[in-house]
């Protein structure tokens, strides 16, 4: 428990109880928090669960999972949803952006990891959760953001001699030139040294027999724990494929800037 929480520059954290009386009750809390646009309480609680054991990919998948999911619906039922997802996403940028600056700066030498969300994908939490999650594992991250042509990702992990890239598909594309372009971008990092990992909920649109050789993930939980097996073993993970629930490990959330789609099925990601 952190006592004095303003002598590590964290005084959001004197604004809400440390302790959650379940699961369910974390997901509410924050889901409440930012539906109002609490954004204190919501970087309070963030901080509250990290330094009190939650993984950051399990608060990706679980409390920011949820909430986003179920605002990005808000604007079936009245336009004013709009107003609340996007600040909604706003508010867990700036919290998840705060959770990041409690890490430690890469180790010398660490091998860095560069993504992005696809070239016509606009949502911004997917990769940015991405990003955070890979520098937990080690990694330096260098996330390009949303609207990323694969080209300019390919230099990028050029220039960076990135050993790991990851990209977010989420924005509705045409699926078999979506799942072209990922296989043509996959075979040039692969010849450059770098692992390629996709996810997102647009994956569900291609047949399987397009995704062939992809390295898919559909939890920010699965990303982390590739990214730490590459590390220590040296090597590529295993392929995976689209789960039951069609990759949303870096997907996408729920809305008209988001699209209709919960990660794993996913996050909102608002431009």
């Amino acid at each position: 428990m952190v006592v004095r929480p303003d002598l590590l520059g964290l005084d959001d954290l004197s604004t809400v109880s440390q302790t959650f009386a379940s699961q369910a009750d974390v997901e509410q809390q924050v889901y409440a928090a930012l539906e109002a646009g609490h954004a204190q309480r919501v970087r309070a609680m963030m901080q509250s669960l990290y330094l009190g054991g939650w993984t950051l990919s399990s608060i990706f998948d679980g409390p920011i999972r949820a909430a986003m999911t179920k605002i990005g619906a808000l604007w079936l039922h009245a336009e004013w949803g709009l107003v609340v997802e996007h600040r909604a996403t706003t508010i867990a940028i700036q919290s998840i952006s705060q959770l990041r600056m409690l890490l430690p700066s890469p180790t010398p030498g660490a091998p860095v990891a560069v993504g992005s969300a696809g070239e016509t994908d606009v949502y911004m939490l997917p990769s940015l959760m991405a990003s955070v999650v890979l520098a937990d594992a080690g990694y330096a991250d260098v996330n390009l953001g949303p609207m990323t042509p694969p080209s300019v990702l390919r230099n990028a992990a050029g220039f960076y001699k990135a050993r790991l890239s990851w990209v977010s598909v989420s924005s509705p594309t045409e699926p078999t030139r979506l799942a072209a372009d990922l296989q043509q971008l996959h075979s040039d990092l692969r010849a450059v040294g770098t692992t390629l990992i996709v996810g997102g909920r647009m994956l569900r649109s291609i047949p399987a027999s397009q995704l062939t050789g992809l390295n898919i993930v559909n939890t920010m939980a699965e990303l982390h724990a590739y990214a730490k097996g590459m590390l220590k073993a040296g090597e590529a993970a295993p392929q995976r494929e689209p789960g039951p629930t069609g990759g949303g490990g870096l997907a996408g959330g729920s809305g008209p800037v988001d699209g209709p789609n919960p990660m794993g099925d996913g996050v909102s990601g608002a431009a």
